[in-house]
């Protein structure tokens, strides 16, 4: 069943909340704006904490709320100001209201009512299945707003002059209400819209929600995770189970790991708390059917979007479909989630590309050349993702290259600069490869428990939505000096500037890398620059916190230790051809 959505609006003091009440009194449901810009800014909220960093602790009253006339006073003022309060609370009133038309369509209602003073000027009444415009004259309008509000005549003027003219709001209007201040001729008028609009669209009464439903449909936290079975999928899966366990989490996985899925869930007793999705990150709906959808799209509140293709030696084809066109997806999916508070998108600081200087976090189009297809397609996501933030509640993660568990060296895969790691660690050859002269540069490697305690920590501090952050060592070492440490915790002799050909025999022998002996050299030329992350935004939004990125050299030895571990028992019968020579 379509339930459609009529708007209603009106300039300042122009009687549309009494028209509103009269609505409510006959059975409809009418969705106030301004009562969901109230709640989204309430003590607690996200909203309330970015209008402090941004406006200053004195738009706050003695209680801790907003004092809403002293930050309209500071807005109404400054167009700068007045864009800034938009952007904090817009796209979380947006996000408020759909989720109140949700609500309504479940129980039945085949009419809403959605009342907001700015509907033309933000151009939401286009999207509407009509608009009914309560006007007054200009006189009635201030007389009201200076009794109302204890405004100057001069103050009321000023705060009606700043909406839209009502002219523009008349041209747009499907229905229109003059409201003289006789109140039974405002009944008589709306009687006669709501006639019209029950023909038309259907009755506008609907029964009350049970309270039972409204408490659960307003309580509950639901979490989708992206990206199985990478392993930051996977880390990240455990963190959200132990860090919010009153969240429901869905684990979407293609058909082929969807068994894995649930042997990792099962593993980590997430019990009856976490459930498989199979679909796929590149179709449309996400694979899966349009009741699946439609259900998961009603209940989700975050969406952690891990999924990307990221070995080297993926093809282009492949990296885009992936990484933009699953991109492409997940940002459709937010925009249906009635409920949603954030979607974390996780990029990587390889969208910097071929570049040296400062990389800030605000950065993005910088001119650069991009090493491979994957930092391209990665780029192009984030692109994506950046014109999103308009509407969507988003916070952007940009961790360096991911290396194993600081404390226990884990990680799944032997991928990125593991590959040349493995070559020096495990030296089952004698063949060298060059590090081309550029070993001076900063490798910039972290690793997986910071990356995910950070990320989990910064999505969800205040003021992170709509703001990128680097996750990356802020002292990097020279990729020699890390080349070197792995020789030296190996106890691996190596000459100065070359490196042992572990890698094509330790690697290529993997089904599937045999066409990888490009991608180690591609790897060396992204040593060509030296590059600095500039984490201003990750300092601030873990200053309250004891997180922070431990130094390589602490850790290096552990990544090592277990490097050895996993390719201990490798002796291949038959060697590969050596895509090196």
């Amino acid at each position: 069943m379509t339930t459609h959505v009529i708007g209603l609006t009106g300039g300042i003091a122009s009687g549309k909340s009494t028209v509103a009440r009269l609505l409510v009194e006959r059975g409809a449901i009418v969705v106030d704006a301004d009562q969901l810009a109230r709640q989204i800014v309430e003590p607690g909220q996200p909203a309330l904490a970015e209008l402090v960093a941004r406006f200053g602790a004195a738009i706050l009253g003695a209680d801790g709320t907003l004092d809403r006339k002293r930050l309209g006073a500071i807005a109404f003022g400054d167009p700068a100001a007045r864009a800034d309060l938009g952007r904090i609370t817009h796209p979380r009133i947006a996000a408020a209201s759909a989720r109140a038309f949700a609500e309504a369509s479940d129980r039945g209602a085949q009419v809403v009512f959605y009342e907001a003073a700015l509907l033309v000027e933000n151009r939401a009444h286009e999207s509407l299945a009509g608009l009914i415009v309560v006007a007054a004259a200009p006189e009635v309008q201030e007389a009201r707003v200076v009794a109302r509000d204890l405004f100057s005549i001069e103050d009321a003027r000023a705060r009606i002059a700043a909406q839209a003219p009502l002219a523009t709001k008349l041209a747009v209007a499907t229905w229109v209400i003059q409201n003289d201040g006789q109140l039974d001729h405002l009944v008589a008028q709306l009687e006669a819209i709501v006639a019209e609009i029950e023909q038309k669209h259907g009755k506008i009464a609907v029964p009350p929600p049970r309270a039972a439903e409204k408490i659960r449909s307003e309580t509950l936290e639901v979490a989708l995770v992206t990206g199985f079975p990478a392993f930051t999928a996977k880390r990240m899966i455990a963190k959200l189970l132990v860090a919010e366990p009153e969240t429901k989490l869905y684990v979407l996985a293609r058909a082929k790991f969807a068994a894995d899925a649930q042997a990792h869930l099962t593993a980590l007793g997430a019990g009856a708390r976490a459930e498989v999705l199979v679909g796929d990150i590149c179709d449309m709906d996400l694979g899966l059917s349009s009741g699946e959808y439609r259900a998961l799209s009603k209940q989700l509140t975050w969406i952690h979007h891990l999924a990307g293709i990221y070995f080297m030696g993926i093809d282009d084809e492949t990296a885009r479909k992936v990484n933009v066109g699953g991109t492409r997806t997940v940002i459709e999916l937010a925009r249906d989630a009635a409920r949603l508070e954030r979607l974390v998108h996780w990029s990587t600081a390889m969208v910097s590309g071929r570049r040296g200087g400062t990389v800030y976090e605000d950065d993005l189009e910088c001119g650069q050349k991009f090493h491979n297809g994957y930092e391209r397609t990665k780029y192009e996501a984030e692109r994506l993702v950046r014109d999103a933030m308009r509407q969507l509640p988003i916070t952007v993660i940009r961790p360096a290259t991911i290396v194993g568990d600081s404390r226990t060296g884990e990680i799944d895969k032997l991928d990125g600069p593991y590959y040349l790691m493995v070559l020096i660690a495990t030296n089952a050859s004698g063949m060298r490869l060059p590090i081309l002269g550029r070993g001076d540069a900063p490798l910039h490697l972290v690793p997986i428990d910071y990356v995910i305690d950070a990320a989990h920590a910064i999505a969800h501090s205040p003021g992170s939505a709509g703001k990128t952050f680097h996750l990356v060592d802020p002292h990097p070492l020279s990729a020699r000096a890390v080349f070197e440490g792995v020789a030296s915790h190996a106890n691996t002799a190596i000459p100065r500037g070359s490196i042992p050909r572990v890698l094509a025999r330790a690697v290529l022998r993997t089904p599937g890398l045999a066409r990888l002996g490009r991608g180690p050299l591609a790897f060396l030329d992204m040593l060509d620059h030296t590059v600095h992350f500039d984490q201003r935004n990750t300092a601030n939004a873990l200053a309250s916190s004891t997180l922070r990125c431990p130094p390589l050299a602490d850790y290096l030895r552990v990544l090592v230790d277990h490097m050895l571990v996993m390719t201990r028992d490798v002796h291949p019968t038959e060697e590969p051809p050596d895509p090196l020579e």
